[in-house]
């Protein structure tokens, strides 16, 4: 996985994009897509004075774009950019992330949020909205993902802030990147078959062609660093279909 540092207003990928603040010092990383160019200006200017590091994007493609090399902890998207409707195309940026995403919108439809909750989204705020409000918005997310995220005691965990794999004696299982990237979205949703198209684009940022052996490769991986815990199915193979996260094991 490709890691970005950047500085203050260094272009990032595509002209427009850039961080504000210090990802190194900060940590937690937060994406602002809207096309109103004065906004953006002020809520990353708001996140940088408060200790966040931010980069943003004024179109859907860039964004898109952007998380293909890097994964921000939560994602701020305007519901219209130009014509774009981006509420209807959440399922689409779920395949590329499961970060939180906060809808900033100009629509006081009670049938917008309905449908943007049912397919996933985390919040909605109305515009105009301030900047100091949003990052208090920004700042409770991240605290309720960071209380989700601690280890129940005597359990196996899976921890999306630190990014590992923690058994029930709290010793971490070692994965790399990409091996936690494929586990993690099995993980989320145990019991369901996960479509191989879905995990290679969420994983390898590249759509899944018969002929790529990568995703049963890193599989095979995940199984062989759990083998030592017991001879229970960890994930299982979906003819025609994709994997499977069937549970931790019991020892």
């Amino acid at each position: 996985m490709m890691q970005h540092m950047l500085l203050d207003g260094e272009v990032a990928g595509r002209q427009g994009s850039h961080a504000v603040g210090d990802e190194k010092e900060f940590g937690r990383k937060i994406l602002l897509v809207d096309d109103d160019v004065e906004l953006l200006g002020e809520l990353s200017e708001a996140f940088s004075n408060s200790g966040i590091a931010c980069r943003v994007s004024e179109s859907w493609s860039e964004a898109l774009f952007m998380l293909e090399t890097w994964r921000p902890d939560l994602i701020v998207l305007d519901q219209r950019l130009d014509s774009v409707d981006t509420l209807l195309l959440l399922p689409t940026l779920r395949q590329h992330t499961t970060a939180p995403v906060i809808f900033l919108t100009g629509s006081r439809s009670e049938a917008d949020r309905v449908i943007g909750l049912e397919l996933g989204a985390d919040d909605f705020l109305l515009k105009p909205i301030s900047g100091r409000e949003l990052v208090a918005r920004v700042r409770a997310h991240l605290r309720r993902s960071e209380r989700l995220d601690r280890p129940p005691v005597g359990k196996w965990h899976i921890s999306a802030v630190e990014r590992k794999v923690v058994r029930p004696n709290g010793t971490a299982v070692r994965l790399t990147s990409t091996e936690f990237e494929l586990f993690y979205a099995l993980a989320a949703s145990p019991g369901v078959a996960v479509e191989r198209d879905q995990l290679s684009r969420q994983v390898f940022r590249r759509p899944f062609s018969p002929e790529d052996r990568a995703l049963d490769n890193l599989v095979h991986q995940i199984r062989r660093k759990f083998a030592c815990h017991g001879p229970s199915e960890l994930i299982a193979s979906v003819r025609n279909i994709g994997y499977v996260f069937c549970g931790y094991p019991e020892g």
